[in-house]
């Protein structure tokens, strides 16, 4: 990774699901994108790749959200920056906006 690289993750909000069960994790993680402002990222990071996260919000929120696999700094710890590209048309279910972790 480059030091411009690092130094932009640095700055950038993190969310460690890997600690978080899978009932858990879900839910946050979506209300932290659905949260987002545009144009804002934050670094997930997770013991594995997340292909069902990406994979609902590709499917239901087409063309708001990018991902991008960033290298790892642990061993078996996946990063991605997750970044809000767009407000999906219709807004986000009220459900994923008002999630908190207890």
């Amino acid at each position: 990774m480059t030091n411009q690289a690092a130094s932009s993750c640095a700055s950038e909000e993190l969310f460690d699901g890997r600690e978080l069960p899978c009932e858990t994790k879900r839910p946050a993680f979506l209300s932290r994108c659905c949260n987002l402002p545009v144009g804002r990222s934050f670094i997930f990071v997770n013991g594995h790749d997340p292909v069902p996260l990406r994979r609902m919000l590709d499917q239901n929120f087409p063309g708001s959200f990018r991902w991008e696999e960033l290298d790892p700094v642990e061993p078996d710890a996946m990063r991605l920056r997750v970044t809000k590209l767009a407000e999906p048309a219709g807004g986000f279910p009220p459900e994923l906006l008002e999630f908190a972790c207890s």
